[in-house]
């Protein structure tokens, strides 16, 4: 699969999702037909709600998806700080997403999501806790 192929699939299921502001059977069925296992883990972090946004202030907000052994930060459309994503990604250029990344996307787009406001201390300190990880 390559990095044009998910963009495309992207771009058809989220022009059969529509204004639809939730999961369906039919747009489950659509995710799963275009992303296969991917769409499969994003279903799932939709319907147990692991997906969050988090928000500094109007203009900056950043996305945490729990995931099976931790959770991820996701920025934007465009980044996500789980393995896959540095791999197959970033580094091999196999594909554009990993499933956090579709999971915030389908999300946002049928609003399935809990939202947080945050102080810029709390900011700091999710930023800082990623760069000590590393």
């Amino acid at each position: 699969m390559t990095p044009s192929s998910d963009e495309r699939k992207l771009k058809e299921l989220m022009s059969i999702i529509g204004n639809e502001k939730s999961l369906t059977e039919a747009s489950e069925n659509e995710i799963l037909s275009i992303f296969n296992s991917r769409g499969e883990n994003a279903i799932t972090i939709l319907n147990e709600k692991k997906l969050r946004k988090l928000i500094l202030d109007e203009n900056i907000s950043i996305w945490e998806v729990k995931g099976r052994s931790k959770d991820y930060i996701i920025i934007e459309d465009n980044f996500c700080e789980c393995t896959d994503f540095q791999f197959r990604v970033l580094r091999k250029g196999q594909k554009t997403l990993c499933y956090h990344l579709l999971a915030k996307i389908l999300g946002e787009k049928l609003e399935l999501y809990d939202s947080s406001n945050l102080s810029s201390d709390d900011y700091d300190k999710i930023l800082e806790k990623r760069i000590k990880t590393k």
